[in-house]
């Protein structure tokens, strides 16, 4: 059995074949990575390679096939051989699994090796972006060739990434400012903003000694801050704040996966502690 391939495939441009919807979808979805071969054996691996892109490059929830099979049943691959890429029939796998959409990775040979990839919406059951690439045997893309076609498969609003900043200060009315840009008075919403980035973080109240510090912010990762404001004249020998920095597979100060608290204090910390310190400051 082989893939239904257009004429257009055989060229070795990469072409868009399906509008996007007007909508941005929501650039935190599942998104379920499959591979469907029309009788060849070329480019092994190259389901996992298009995971592996997707998921460094956006925030998407990216199942693999394995995964995916996990979830579906083990009859998985024969089920999408009975497909054979008809998106209708693909989507009702994405379905059972609680995937928003499909990539369909599809291989197959006419005298070159077309490689073809389809976004296909679950709920829609149709094709919603396309790409191609005809490819010589024995050749493989690069990972910029593939992070090519995956920039050119999914929509633009997928690769910003955002983290969010939860300030918290022991005090209401202060004014809080991110970036140099006013955030309102606390008290104030969460604030997601685009990461990696660093801010510049202010809480400033009339008689108060203003509280500021420096974050850095990695993708889909949440700190909070707890800004403490002290009266003006007041004698502190030490100002303690916590940061909460709670993202799965973020790696800070040699763990992952897990709730981190980072002190500052304005006297240093005893060597070998093993904390990350981010300096906030009175002025």
């Amino acid at each position: 059995m082989r893939l239904a391939v257009p004429l257009a495939l055989c060229v070795a441009a990469i072409a868009a074949a399906a509008p996007r919807a007007a909508a941005d979808p929501d650039p935190r979805r599942k998104v379920s990575v499959l591979e469907y071969r029309a009788g060849s054996s070329a480019l092994p691996g190259i389901a996992g390679r298009v995971v592996t892109t997707v998921a460094r490059q956006t925030s998407l929830a990216v199942l693999g096939q394995d995964q995916t099979r996990a979830m579906y049943g083990d009859h998985l691959d024969q089920v999408l051989v009975k497909c054979a890429g008809e998106a209708g029939c693909v989507a009702k796998i994405g379905q059972k699994v609680g995937a928003a959409e499909v990539i369909l990775v599809g291989i197959s040979e006419l005298g070159d090796v077309i490689l073809t990839m389809q976004r296909i919406d679950v709920a829609r059951r149709e094709v919603t972006g396309r790409v191609a690439d005809s490819l010589a045997a024995g050749s493989a893309p690069s990972d910029a060739q593939i992070a090519g076609y995956v920039t050119r498969l999914l929509p633009p609003s997928d690769f910003l990434r955002f983290g969010v900043i939860d300030i918290v200060a022991d005090l209401a009315g202060a004014a809080v400012s991110v970036g140099g840009q006013p955030r309102g008075v606390t008290p104030v919403e969460a604030l997601k903003l685009p990461a990696p980035a660093s801010y510049d973080i202010r809480v400033d109240k009339a008689g108060y000694v203003p509280f500021t510090t420096r974050v850095a912010l990695p993708p889909d990762a949440v700190i909070k801050v707890e800004a403490q404001l002290a009266r003006r004249g007041a004698e502190a020998a030490w100002y303690q704040h916590w940061y909460v920095l709670a993202a799965a597979g973020v790696i800070v100060a040699g763990a992952a996966g897990t709730a981190i608290y980072v002190g500052t204090r304005s006297t240093p910390a005893a060597p070998g502690d093993g904390t990350l310190h981010v300096m906030g400051s009175i002025q």
